[in-house]
């Protein structure tokens, strides 16, 4: 999920306050009853998230956001129970039970909006299942839970659970002073060395450059120990990596990104803590922070990587052929490939890339033994339309049974369409100079993730171009514009047919492979389905007023017909009709998907439908604690007993291969993915 350009809009709904009744306008629902459906597949339902606060209307204000409440025995009458916490942005596990997770807030309320062409007046909406503005998205702040999954209990951590440093935090996580805004705008990644778990959070600086917020807590004594600030755009991982030895080292990654209104200038480096339990943030010789001296953590990556590689999304230790240790990591392109003035490129830059890791040396990589990292695979191998494919990123990468398996991640509309307008702004306007014209643009240029496969003994022989990786799921051709804004048929860069069918398991809604888990010879795979929810929006939702400050709204004309005329409709419409093509529109909106690897073959489904929560629209974090696997999944509903993320437990004696040799999907034969 982004926030890009939203806080442009602060600036245009204070301008229509002149135009606007502050007669509060409380919009309601029937609210019927909420039965919760089956598990579906061989999983238990371990845990949900919270309630966060009690809810009246989306413009109402008389709506409490306090997650430190006891609502499950305290909502008051007339309300409904609101859990706004939707996205385990950030998972860390402690000991033998303990997952520490950072959300991000009601993250669906902005995708819409950002990813899908939504209209910004028809940003206030509501229904049965969930209730979104940005504003109030905006003042919802993360939460940190921690969830003991063998007890089924959840703590929130804030000012009344921490034993020390609780006033410190909750300043920490407010808005800046004069802002309407929040200062720490998610949790992006976390991690524990020791008894300390560590969270990066998307900090609101000066203009738009991008920091980061680190927070550091120690877990057993339940303290929160301070944070500093650093400039960087994002960091998606916290890793422990060990060396042959079993010597190990606590490292994370800084990316440049621009998703979160950063303008794309910030250092993609390699970090490792230096500090003590004791003095966390002690010594270090990366400097970029609020008070210019070391805060614990030195870099530890070659000169040349800042500046030319975007941010890192995943990274996984492996033993290669050799015997060494090494990273595979996927990163996105640089946010600043392309000139946004000029349309030029810049040839010290990169697209997508997957990147493989000199050995780990003994002791790990330090200040004077750097990571290096070198290409293995870019995206413009594989797609052939130059000016959209800089928006893709690589996604999760895993490593099973002697492969690498990685998946692309595309952004919706923020992904190739946003791209291709940066990149050639006049055949952006040319193509999309009637309505027609723009939606066929809108379509040529949306992306289902592709997933690929390759063998360690191949990576030297795929890394120079003698050998390419096997495409599993991906697009056989692309359609791609020429300079005179004339469209064609071209074939991938690989110049194969994917082995076991279309990019996203044929449904144009898997844009993300978003998490992977080996574990015990099984190699799990997670998506994002970003139609999931748009058909509560397109179809169920309410948004005939605008809102524009906490009980000021603006009523909105026509809203039905905006709704319907949107270039969110016309998506919405293309990918059901994609799916009719395949007889598969009963799993059109059904959920978030995942599937498993098991024998090198095709893999078989596990869930087509969100674990048969339809609230559920990805799987967002495959975590493994002792030897139980859970999934921690994404929500678009903030309303109604099926919302907020939630935990499920794969259980292995639930799972008796029913569904293998059904779901053997080989070139175009996908139907029976979804069964």
């Amino acid at each position: 999920m982004t926030r890009n350009r939203l806080f442009l809009i602060a600036g245009l709904v204070v301008g229509l306050c002149a135009l606007v009744s502050s007669n509060l306008f409380v919009r309601t629902v029937d609210v019927e009853p909420v039965i919760r459906p089956p598990v579906d597949g061989p999983f238990k339902l371990t845990a949900q998230i919270g309630i966060s606060g009690a809810f009246r209307g989306v413009t109402s204000t008389r709506n409490i956001n306090d997650p430190t409440r006891d609502w499950q025995h305290d909502l008051p009458d007339g309300t409904q129970a609101r859990r706004s916490g939707s996205y385990p942005w950030a998972i860390a596990g402690h000991g033998e039970n303990e997952l520490w997770v950072g959300t991000v807030s009601e993250g669906w309320c902005v995708w819409p909006f950002v990813n899908l062409k939504w209209p910004l007046r028809l940003t206030s909406y509501q229904s049965q299942f969930t209730a979104c503005s940005i504003q109030d998205t905006l003042s919802i702040p993360s939460q940190i839970i921690v969830f003991d999954l063998a007890s089924g209990t959840q703590q929130p951590i804030n000012e009344a659970t921490l034993t020390a440093g609780g006033i410190a935090f909750s300043e920490a996580m407010k808005r800046h002073e004069g802002m309407s805004r929040l200062s720490v705008m998610a949790l992006r990644a976390a991690g524990a060395s020791g008894n300390l778990v560590f969270f990066a959070g998307h900090h609101l600086h000066a203009g738009s450059e991008g920091w980061l917020r680190i927070f550091v807590f120690n877990a057993k004594t339940r303290a929160f120990l301070g944070y500093r600030e650093f400039r960087g755009d994002t960091a998606r991982k916290f890793v422990t990596i060990t060396d042959e030895n079993g010597d190990s080292g606590f490292y994370t990654i800084i990316g440049a990104e621009t998703g979160m209104t950063q303008n794309g200038e910030g250092p993609t480096v390699m970090l490792r803590w230096v500090g003590t339990e004791a003095d966390p943030f002690g010594g270090g010789n990366y400097l970029q922070t609020d008070t210019g001296e070391g805060a614990g953590w030195d870099v530890v990556s070659a000169d040349g990587v800042d500046g030319a590689y975007g941010m890192i999304g995943d990274l996984k230790l492996f033993t290669h052929i050799d015997g060494t240790r090494r990273l595979i990591m996927s990163s996105g392109a640089h946010p600043l490939l392309f000139d946004p003035q000029t349309g030029r490129r810049d040839p010290t830059r990169h697209e997508a890339t997957l990147l493989l890791s000199n050995p780990v040396p003994p002791g790990g990589w330090t200040r004077d033994r750097l990571m290096k990292p070198e290409p293995v695979f870019s995206m413009e191998r594989y797609d052939p339309d130059e000016r959209g494919r800089w928006g893709a990123k690589w996604g999760t990468v895993n490593i099973h049974d002697g492969h690498i398996y990685f998946g692309s991640y595309h952004q919706g509309t923020s992904a190739g369409y946003e791209h291709f307008k940066k990149a050639d702004p006049d055949l952006f306007e040319t193509l999309t100079a009637t309505r027609e014209g723009h939606e066929t643009f809108m379509i040529n240029q949306w992306r289902a993730t592709s997933i690929f496969r390759m063998g360690l003994e191949d990576l030297s022989a795929i890394s120079t171009g003698e050998k390419d990786p096997d495409l599993l799921y991906g697009y056989e051709d692309f359609q791609v514009a020429d300079t005179d804004g004339n469209w064609s048929s071209l074939k991938n860069g690989l110049g194969n047919v994917p082995l076991y069918g279309p990019a996203g398991l044929g449904h144009p809604g898997n844009i993300y492979s978003w998490t992977s888990l080996n574990h015990d010879g099984q190699l799990f795979w997670g998506f994002f389905d970003a139609f999931s929810g748009a058909h509560d929006l397109l179809n169920e939702a309410d948004a005939s007023r605008l809102l524009v400050t906490s009980g000021v709204s603006l009523l909105v004309p026509f809203w039905k017909t905006s709704r319907d005329d949107s270039l969110t409709r016309t998506l919405y419409d293309w990918a059901s009709g994609e799916m009719d093509k395949q007889n598969r529109s009963d799993g059109f909106v059904a959920g978030g998907d995942l599937i498993v690897f098991e024998d090198g073959g095709p893999p078989r489904a596990l869930t087509m439908n969100g674990f048969g929560n339809p609230c559920a629209n990805g799987v967002r974090n495959a975590e493994l604690v002792g030897e139980r696997v859970f999934f921690a999944t994404s929500s678009w509903c903030n309303l109604s007993s099926l919302a907020g993320l939630e935990f499920y437990e794969y259980r292995p004696e639930l799972d008796g291969g029913g569904l293998k040799g059904e779901v053997q999907c080989v070139e175009q034969q996908l139907e029976c993915a979804r069964k």
